[in-house]
C-alpha cells in the first residue's frame, strides 16, 4: 500500500514517522512525528499508519487555519514578529529625534524671542515667526511659557520668583541645558594593535600580511573614524585587489585576494563585536570570481615519482657534499621526505632528539604552530637512523645550533625554500609542479599505502581532522610509534646513504 513511506521498524517493532510541514514545524519546534505502532506485523502496521496519516492530515490542517484565522500567525515566516519590533523601534527612534530637533529649535528660537523682548528694547526690533512685534510678544511670551519654565519641561530649571529679575537684568540670558554628545569614535588604524593582541596565536608571518592588508586600505580609506566605515569602504578594497597588478605580471591571484580581503572583513567582524562599528554585513563583500585559467591550474603543487626521488637522493648534496652548509642542505632534505615536517617546522626543530621508549622521535612539540595538531612527535624511520640522524643531531647540539642550523646566522623558513627549490629545479626537474613542499606531498602518499588508519596518520602529519576522537589520547604513545616505524617504508632504496 502507498504509505509505506511512513513505517520504519527499530528493535523488531513498527513504527510511524511523518516529517510536519515547514510552517507547522516552526511552531511545534519539531521536525518529525514519531510514535509506536504497537506491532511486528508489518501488514498491521501499514493500516494503522495509513489511519494516522488522515488523523494527523486533518489535524494539521485545522492547526494551520487556526494560526492564520483566529492567532494571526504565519508559521512560514518565524521572524514576522521580530521583523515588526524592529521597525516599530525605528519608528520609534525616528519620532524621538524629530523630537529633539524640535525642542531645539524651539529652546534657541525662545532665548531669542526672551532677549529681544526686554523693556530697553526699541519697539519693532524684531518680528516673531508669527509676526508679533515688540513688548506685545514679551508679555504674550511670558504668559505663554511661565507655567511651562516652572516646571521644567523646557529644561531651563528657573524659579517663577527670579523671572522678574532675569526679565529686568540688561544682560540676564537664559542659559540652555547642554546637550550630551556621543563620544568622538576613533580612527580604525587606531585599533589595529588591539586587534592584533585579541589574537595571540598568529604568527609573525600572518601578522606581517595583516599588517600589509592594512596599509593597502589605510591608502584608500584614510584614518577614517571607525563608527562611520560601511561595507563600502571594505569593497573599495576589494576592487583595489582585483585591479593591482601582480609582481609577476598580470593581476594577483585569486587565492591571494581572497587571503587579503578576508583580513579586512575579520578586522571589521571583530570590530562589530568589540562595539566599535555598526553592522554592516561585511561578510558579504566578496573577492572576485577565479579566471578561466585559475580554475583550471587547479593543484600547483604534486608528489614526487618514485624516479625523481631516487635522482634527488642520489645527487651531489647526498653523494658529495661540500662543508656544513651542504650537510645542513642535505639532511633539511632528507628529513622533509622521511617526517613529512613543514618546511618552518624543521626549520625551527631543535637538535636533541626525543626518545619514546626504544624510539627516537623528532621534536616539533614548539617548532609546529601553524594547527592545533601541528606540535607533535614524529618517530624517525630506520632509513634516517642507519643515515646517521642521531650522530648528526648530537653534533648540532654540541655547536649550540637547531637541527639543520647551517652556521651561526639561523636562516628563514623562507630562505630554505628558495635554496631548495632552485636547487631541485637545477638537479631533479623543472617542473613548476615541483617544490620543496612536495615531499610532504609524498610523505602522505607513504602513510596512506602504509594503512595504519587516518587517525594516527593525521597525529604524525600534523593535520587536525575535526573528529571528537582525535582529540582524546592526543599524545603519540609508544605502541601508535612502533606501529608508524614497522609499516612507513620509503618507496625507493637509500641504503647507498646509510653509514653504520
Amino acid at each position: 500500500m502507498g504509505f509505506c513511506s511512513f513505517v520504519e521498524k527499530r528493535c523488531n517493532r513498527f513504527y510511524f514517522r511523518m516529517r510536519l510541514p515547514v510552517d507547522i514545524a516552526a511552531i511545534a519546534r519539531r521536525s518529525h512525528v514519531v510514535s509506536s505502532l504497537q506491532t511486528d506485523d508489518l501488514r498491521l502496521a501499514k493500516r494503522r499508519a495509513a489511519r494516522l496519516f488522515l488523523l494527523l492530515a486533518a489535524f494539521l490542517e485545522t492547526m494551520r487555519l487556526r494560526m492564520a484565522q483566529t492567532l494571526n500567525i504565519d508559521g512560514n515566516d518565524p521572524n514576522q514578529t521580530e521583523a515588526l519590533v524592529l521597525e516599530a523601534f525605528a519608528l520609534g527612534q525616528a519620532y524621538e529625534a524629530r523630537k529633539a530637533l524640535l525642542h531645539q529649535e524651539f529652546t534657541t528660537k525662545l532665548r531669542q524671542l526672551i532677549a529681544n523682548g526686554r523693556d530697553d528694547a526699541p519697539a519693532g526690533a524684531f518680528a516673531t515667526p508669527l509676526g508679533v512685534q515688540g513688548p506685545l510678544m514679551y508679555d504674550r511670551a511670558f504668559t505663554a511659557v511661565s507655567d511651562e519654565m516652572v516646571r521644567g519641561s523646557l529644561g531651563f530649571g528657573i524659579k517663577k520668583d527670579s523671572f522678574a529679575e532675569v526679565f529686568a537684568s540688561p544682560g540676564a540670558r537664559i542659559a540652555p541645558t547642554p546637550a550630551r554628545q556621543p563620544p568622538a569614535s576613533p580612527p580604525w588604524d587606531s585599533l589595529r594593535g588591539g586587534f592584533l593582541s585579541d589574537k595571540p596565536g598568529l604568527n609573525a608571518k600572518t601578522v606581517w600580511s595583516y599588517n600589509q592588508a592594512f596599509d593597502a586600505w589605510l591608502g584608500l580609506i584614510g584614518k577614517k573614524p571607525i563608527a562611520d566605515i560601511r561595507r563600502p569602504d571594505v569593497k573599495a578594497y576589494a576592487d583595489f585587489l582585483r585591479d593591482r597588478p601582480s609582481a609577476r605580471g598580470g593581476s594577483l591571484n585569486q587565492k591571494t585576494i581572497v587571503r587579503c580581503l578576508g583580513h579586512i572583513k575579520t578586522f571589521m567582524v571583530w570590530a562589530v563585536a568589540a562595539g566599535h562599528a555598526v553592522d554592516d554585513r561585511f561578510e558579504a563583500v566578496m573577492a572576485r570570481d577565479p579566471t578561466r585559467a585559475e580554475r583550471l591550474a587547479g593543484e600547483k603543487r604534486r608528489a614526487f615519482t618514485p624516479a625523481e626521488l631516487t635522482k634527488l637522493f642520489q645527487s651531489r648534496l647526498f653523494m658529495k657534499p661540500n662543508g656544513q652548509e651542504d650537510e645542513a642542505t642535505g639532511w633539511f632534505l632528507a628529513i622533509a621526505a622521511l617526517t613529512g615536517a613543514r618546511t618552518e617546522e624543521i626549520v625551527r626543530a631543535p637538535a636533541s632528539l626525543v626518545m619514546l621508549g626504544d624510539i627516537y622521535c623528532l621534536d616539533l612539540r614548539q617548532a609546529g604552530q601553524k594547527t592545533d595538531a601541528a606540535p607533535r612527535l614524529v618517530p624517525i624511520l630506520p632509513d634516517l637512523m642507519a643515515m646517521g640522524m642521531a650522530a648528526w643531531a648530537s653534533k648540532q647540539a654540541a655547536r649550540g645550533y637547531t637541527l639543520v642550523q647551517p652556521s651561526p646566522v639561523q636562516q628563514s623558513a623562507g630562505w630554505w625554500s628558495k635554496r631548495l627549490n632552485r636547487y631541485l629545479n637545477s638537479n631533479v626537474t623543472d617542473d613548476p609542479r615541483l617544490v620543496l613542499y612536495s615531499l610532504r606531498h609524498s610523505f602522505r602518499q607513504m602513510l596512506r599505502a602504509a594503512n595504519i588508519g587516518d587517525e594516527l596518520a593525521d597525529k604524525i602529519f600534523g593535520h587536525s581532522n575535526g573528529k571528537v576522537g582525535a582529540g582524546y589520547g592526543r599524545d603519540l604513545s609508544h605502541d601508535e610509534a612502533q606501529l608508524f616505524i614497522a609499516n612507513i617504508r620509503s618507496p625507493v632504496g637509500l641504503g647507498h646513504l646509510w653509514r653504520i
